[in-house]
């Protein structure tokens, strides 16, 4: 702790000093922003793309609108770097960069990619995949971030930035949008002064469409889903300099959600065709549920930005508080097939067979720790068991406050601090057949699960709570040697706390991994109740050197470390052995690149590439456990190394034809041993990772009558990935490896003349490419050990759709 604070009175010092200190030389002031340039701020200043040295892809609303991108989960279209990873749950959807994300999802683990929304982290990632239209700007910053994005920017980081208010004049869109599979939508949006000092914007939307997979057991589709949320924003200038804005935001999502098919069984034969009454393999896109699943997520939020020019200098202020809530019913054997040859009363009571149900129930129900429903139910006096019930709730506060020098001197620079509270909670009830013992269960062929031991039904109910304080001092600092070289220097100070309180109860036999009641008359005494705390310093930077030959030509070296906080297993699973290796170290990355910018023939030629070499230590990542339960780990995997080159070429022949072309062609391996008294992965590929990715996009404008006709049409090759079991990340012939695939998209879009009225027709994978948006390790009472599922991505199918808007 005093080397922390010995470090932050250092960091203060140099802030103090380079405030006073004078501009030794000038620098020439950044040009002018030219048509066709974009504006990012990458660097917590808006500055052009092409002068930032950060490998950076940015995409404006106008391309994000000509490519029908109407979810973050199509942001992998715009960049080569980017990837997304469906999962069994909403709160567990995934960004990776450069092939690193994360790959366990427990509350006490962070993601590696930082997701901001208009200067806000937001802690759960899945919490950003709903609620955002109106967008103004998506950024993909690649490799480390933190020494400026804030919290957990290990890989890289999203960012999300919204439109602001309009403060000339009152305006509006409405736009309606309908695709197939009943997807129906509307996005309106109302803008304008309101004063001379205050303005406003609003947006809404709804949405709502059916899902591909089909539920045997009632003959309906589920993954169907329904959304609505608003975002508003109101600002207020009381005088030149001093402008304060205002936001909240509320988004409610609810989905039968998700509905995974088997895609293989496994060798041991539990799951069959005949069993589960699917057709089991790639292309399978059934269920069999006897569970209505259901799922629902609220994600509100409200911010406070202020922005005051100190003379010359800007002091930003962003406050921000954050509510999520996540809850699903899940089925936990996949199957609609019912027990036989044991009496349900039975799973709950040996001793006393002949109770009802419902007391059965009532009896099972007094254990719980948590308000969530029990995991069976009654149905017609008859229990119906093999339900999860999850709900997580999160709630966070940040505070950052930055000091931007003015630019055009020898020296400029940002000073800042930034303050994060979370408090996550994750409320788990989990039931069913324990069919991994031998002699419990029988799985015959047809769809039936004969219970042949009472004692197989087994049953946990948990509380857990990971709260996350983070506190840094940050400062950046550029010096202009001459007018076209520019060397930066940024650090980061952070000190991380991690505060775990966990309740677990299991019922009378146990749990799914075999975690040991204490039995009898104590049976629904909690087996885990702690509280545990753990706390961390690091110290992390960049370190550029950038030279411009001229306006459209430069290069860019750089050092970056990033960092991630220690982690805890915070979930059902935590075993003994897995409360041994906790916390799971932080993870860090050291990371090398170097870049060229540059833009040919009168800028008609843009050429950007980027080669990158970066070492993570302590990559956080799960793996089989050691105590025989089968049960996944959080461990620190040793060392993982990236390396690669990528690239963005955009080709603007003449003003109305836009070609561009992307690629990512990297290589990521593990080089430590990782668990090395089960698993030997060295040289093995991390998950969500392909080596190579390439897309290809050509965007023209031609007059029709009066109006304008765009048609643009995107092409994204994905290389083959790997899922789930990192058992597998040495086989080429792993089940969990996702096969390489092409997407295809088309659209044509007319505007009127003077923009009022937009017509849009897209059709998405046209060439009716299979592939899934990820996959996973099911239950053992579903597919035995090795089964797995998939998750069938919106365009499964080829698909149209259509958009018609009113501006005014």
């Amino acid at each position: 702790m005093k080397a922390f604070h010995a470090r932050i009175s250092f960091v203060s010092m140099a802030c103090a000093l380079a405030v006073s200190a004078p501009a030794f030389a000038q620098q020439a002031a950044e040009a002018p922003q030219a048509p066709g340039d974009i504006i990012v701020t990458a660097q917590k200043r808006s500055e052009r793309l092409q002068s930032v040295p950060v490998s950076i892809q940015a995409v404006e609303a106008a391309t994000l609108q000509k490519m029908a991108i109407q979810s973050p989960k199509e942001f992998g279209q715009i960049s080569p770097t980017l990837n997304f990873q469906a999962a069994d749950e909403a709160r567990l959807f995934n960004f990776s960069i450069r092939g690193i994300g994360t790959e366990t999802f427990s509350v006490g683990v962070e993601p590696s990619v930082s997701t901001i929304v208009d200067g806000v982290v937001y802690t759960r990632v899945g919490s950003v995949f709903d609620g955002l239209n109106d967008l103004e700007r998506v950024e993909v910053l690649n490799g480390p971030q933190g020494t400026l994005q804030g919290k957990n920017a290990s890989a890289g980081a999203v960012v999300i930035v919204t439109k602001g208010p309009d403060r000339k004049k009152l305006g509006g869109k409405v736009e309606l949008v309908a695709a197939a599979n009943n997807e129906y939508g509307v996005n309106a949006m109302l803008t304008g002064p309101l004063s001379d000092t205050t303005a406003f914007r609003v947006s809404g939307y709804y949405h709502t469409e059916d899902g591909l997979v089909i539920n045997k057991a009632t003959n309906s589709t589920v993954n169907n889903s329904q959304s609505y949320g608003v975002r508003g924003k109101f600002l207020y200038e009381p005088y030149d300099g001093l402008t304060f804005t205002l936001a909240g935001d509320w988004a409610y999502r609810k989905a039968d959600c998700c509905g995974e098919p088997i895609r293989v069984a496994a060798a041991s034969g539990n799951v069959t065709a005949a069993y589960t009454g699917t057709p089991v393999g790639p292309d399978n896109r059934y269920v069999n549920f006897d569970t209505q699943q259901v799922g629902w997520q609220k994600n509100r939020g409200v911010s406070l930005t202020a922005e005051a020019k100190l003379g010359d200098f800007t002091l930003t202020s962003i406050t921000a508080y954050r509510q999520y809530r996540d809850f699903a019913i899940r089925d936990r054997d996949g199957t609609n097939a019912p027990f036989t040859g044991v009496t349900p009363q039975q799973l709950f009571s040996a001793t006393n067979p002949g109770i009802t149900a419902d007391a059965a129930l009532a009896k099972m129900q007094a254990l719980l720790l948590n308000p969530l429903s029990f995991a069976c139910r009654t149905v017609n006096g008859s229990l119906l068991c093999g339900e999860s019930n999850s709900l997580e709730k999160s709630d966070t506060f940040s505070q950052e406050l930055r000091l931007a020098s003015p630019t055009g001197g020898f020296a400029d620079y940002i000073l800042g601090a930034f303050y994060y509270n979370s408090m996550t909670e994750r409320d788990l009830s989990i039931g069913g057949v324990r069919s991994n013992i031998a002699g419990n269960v029988a799985f015959p062929t047809a769809n039936t699960v004969t219970v042949t031991n009472p004692n197989a039904y087994v049953f946990a109910d948990l509380i857990t709570k990971v709260q996350n304080i983070n506190s840094a001092l940050f400062a950046n600092l550029n010096l202009h040697p001459t007018s076209k070289l520019t060397l930066t220097g940024g650090m980061r100070v952070v000190h991380d706390e991690l505060k775990w309180n966990h309740k677990k109860v299991t019922g009378p036999n146990g749990d799914h991994i075999g975690t040991p009641t204490t039995g009898g008359a104590n049976a629904g005494t909690p087996n885990w109740d702690f509280y545990r705390t753990f706390s961390d310093t690091a110290l992390l930077g960049r370190i550029t050197a950038r030279y411009e030959f001229t306006r459209d030509l430069m290069t860019y070296a750089s050092f970056a470390k990033g960092y991630k906080g220690q982690a805890v297993d915070a979930d059902m699973y935590v075993t003994a052995a897995g409360m041994a290796a906790l916390p799971a170290a932080p993870e860090t990355s050291t990371s090398y690149e170097i870049g060229i910018k540059s833009q040919w023939f009168d800028r008609k030629l843009t050429i950007n590439l980027t080669g990158y070499k970066t070492t993570f230590d302590g990559y956080q990542t799960s793996s089989s456990g050691t105590d025989g339960s089968g049960a996944p780990v959080l461990r620190s995997a040793g060392k993982l190394y990236t390396k690669g080159i990528e690239g963005d070429i955009v080709l603007r022949p003449v003003p109305a034809l836009r070609l561009s072309g992307n690629f990512l062609f990297s290589k990521n391996e593990f080089g430590d041993l990782f668990l090395s008294a089960t698993q030997n992965i060295k040289g093995g590929m991390p998950l969500n990772a392909p080596e190579a990715k390439w897309g290809l996009t050509g965007s023209y404008d031609v007059p029709v009558g009066g109006w304008e006709a765009n048609l643009s049409t995107n092409y994204t090759w994905t290389g083959k990935t790997l899922f789930t079991n990192l058992a597998d990340a040495t086989n080429p012939n792993s089940p969990w490896l996702r096969p390489s695939f092409g997407v295809a998209n088309a659209s044509i879009t007319f505007t009127s003349p003077e923009g009022k009225y937009k017509l849009g027709l897209y059709v998405k994978n046209l060439f009716d490419e299979r592939y899934v948006a990820g996959m996973r390790r099911i239950s053992g009472s579903v597919g035995g050990a090795g089964a797995v599922a998939q998750a069938l991505p919106r365009d499964f199918y080829r698909y149209v759709g259509g958009t018609v808007s009113v501006s005014f």
